[in-house]
């Protein structure tokens, strides 16, 4: 099951965004000036998952948020729904930290 993934047609919608695909885990990254925001691209992920009969675990999933520690003008995305937005995850096991607190 999880080369399927690896190998599969799951993409990111825009050039602009990244997605990681690493054993069963997937990573999405998305930048502040992309074509498609978050919303879409998460969309499009659970659309591929029921196209492809799995399901993913909201339970697991998690939104977190970059950005640089003095920013002039800032506009924060909005959550996705049933999604937790946290200060810091782990990927891989590694902790990912937030620079500076929500």
């Amino acid at each position: 099951m999880m080369y399927a993934v690896m190998e599969s047609d799951l993409h990111a919608l825009s050039i602009m965004n990244i997605l990681v695909k690493y054993a069963n885990d997937t990573t999405l990254l998305v930048t502040a000036d992309t074509d498609l925001d978050l919303a879409q691209e998460f969309n499009n992920i659970k659309h591929w998952a029921a196209e492809n009969k799995m399901v993913i675990n909201l339970h697991k999933t998690k939104q977190i948020i970059f950005r640089r520690p003095s920013p002039r003008l800032y506009v924060y995305p909005d959550p996705l729904d049933q999604v937790q937005l946290v200060s810091w995850a782990k990927l891989l096991g590694r902790p990912l930290l937030l620079l500076k607190k929500i």
